[in-house]
């Protein structure tokens, strides 16, 4: 009845970790752990093999806040303070947002529009106008009113309330962040492995898709398509080269927003968040590897596979496939499919009304659908990647997808609880971006 990660239970399970033992025996082997443990540690002591990660302790000291920001807020006076401040420096900033420390994925996050609400942010902004200097708002004294009226957690269930936000955040500590001035931003995530010999490689690296919140990552369209390669890349190779200074190695997934500045016009990149382990969005990654045996190409990040041609009636058949120039191929993925009505649902009735409608891969084509099962004491939840020859393809095979399952196992009395209509509205919006991009890229060539 007690929720413990997989090492804890491992380390009081001697006839797993025997068994473990004996299946290891004579090989190279080595622990990828999730967030690091101190139980990763006796584990692998016991099992006497390496762990691919940093000491649990270097892992808590990794935070890189590129944003406007302050951090280790545990005051509600150093809270008012610090926020006047970082307001008073960033007037075109309008939202800020308050993290906890020890949480994840948006539910630790709250957010205030502060300047709308100030007495004298309007003026304030005349003055820097006229004098460029903005030194002169700093004035902490009707912040905490406006927090305790205009303030909102992200994540209602956790936190119903600002006071209860408000509490957690002083009590574990906090960061007070910049949300980027710009109505369009993109989100995105790379997936990095810093080799114990210090090489870094960049291992994937995707647009994310959001359903349930906007400061929650739903799932990724890979590869990412937001910035320029080698923009990414360099950013990357910094955070990777401060990290190995700290001792840290294995795998590490870094979130980024990418927005135009609206007084400069020149595209940004902030680095949000940094996470030592192996993601989810990655194990997605190595199952689309693995499907269409295609190759990531991380300077340029592209994804190409190799198909099949086909032979001459003429020629004899051979048993090895001759080979084209390579294809680039396109994914959609996520973990975080939620259906209630999934659980009622058997595995082989699930398969075969997905053929009965086409759902599936090809395996020739290298292109199409394929699921991951969570977990089948908890049928709900399923993860799904779709492959196409082209971002729209992949995207509007996702919809489809989802609208599809959601037909078949819902009836008028049992739409069940689910996020599949959250996450359509969400890919339907970047299709129709897509669409929009590719016909201006259209115009553009016809005009030259």
């Amino acid at each position: 009845t007690h929720k413990m990660c997989l090492s804890t239970i491992l380390k009081y399970s001697p006839k797993a970790l025997q068994r473990i033992k004996n299946l290891i025996k004579g090989r190279d082997a080595f622990i990828v752990s999730g967030m690091p443990h101190k139980d990763d540690l006796a584990v692998a002591d016991d099992l006497g093999v390496p762990v691919l990660s940093p000491e649990p302790d270097a892992a808590h000291l990794a935070g890189i806040d590129i944003p406007p920001s302050e951090s280790d807020i545990y005051s509600l006076d150093q809270l008012c303070e610090s926020l006047a401040q970082l307001v008073t420096e960033n007037l075109n900033v309008q939202r800020w947002l308050f993290k906890l420390n020890d949480e994840f994925d948006g539910r630790g996050i709250a957010f205030c529009d502060l300047p709308k609400y100030l007495h004298c942010y309007k003026w304030a902004l005349k003055e820097e106008q006229r004098y460029g200097d903005n030194s002169i708002c700093q004035n902490p004294a009707e912040i905490p009113d406006i927090l305790q009226n205009y303030a909102q957690p992200v994540n209602s269930k956790m936190f119903p309330t600002w006071d209860q936000f408000l509490q957690a955040f002083l009590s574990q500590g906090g960061v007070i962040e910049a949300c980027p001035p710009s109505e369009n931003i993109t989100t995105l995530t790379a997936d990095l492995l810093i080799e114990p010999s210090g090489a870094v490689n960049l291992l994937t690296c995707g647009d994310q898709i959001h359903a349930d919140s906007q400061f929650s990552c739903w799932g990724l369209s890979f590869p990412q398509s937001s910035i320029e390669p080698s923009a990414l890349n360099v950013t990357c190779q910094r955070i990777a080269d401060v990290c190995k200074s700290n001792g840290i190695v294995g795998y590490l997934k870094i979130d980024f927003v990418t927005f135009i500045h609206p007084k400069t016009m020149v595209q940004q990149l902030w680095a949000l968040d940094l996470s030592l382990h192996y993601s989810d969005h990655l194990a997605m990654f190595r199952l689309m590897e693995y499907v269409t045996h295609g190759t990531f190409h991380p300077k340029t990040h592209v994804f190409e596979v190799t198909l099949p041609t086909k032979e001459n009636k003429s020629s004899r058949r051979r048993l090895t496939e001759q080979s084209t120039p390579s294809k680039t191929r396109y994914a959609v993925m996520s973990t975080r499919l939620m259906h209630s009505n999934l659980a009622v649902i058997h595995y082989s009735v699930f398969f075969q009304m997905c053929r009965a409608h086409g759902i599936g891969y090809d395996i020739k084509d290298k292109s199409g659908t394929a699921f991951t099962l969570i977990d089948s004491f908890n049928r709900e939840r399923l993860g799904m990647l779709t492959i196409g020859e082209d971002l729209q393809g992949a995207l509007a095979t996702f919809v489809r997808n989802l609208f599809i399952i959601h037909q078949e196992i819902s009836t008028p009395n049992m739409q069940g609880v689910t996020n599949f209509q959250a996450a359509i509205a969400d890919i339907e919006h970047i299709l129709g971006t897509t669409v929009e991009n590719a016909e201006a890229d259209q115009d553009v060539q016809t005009t030259q």
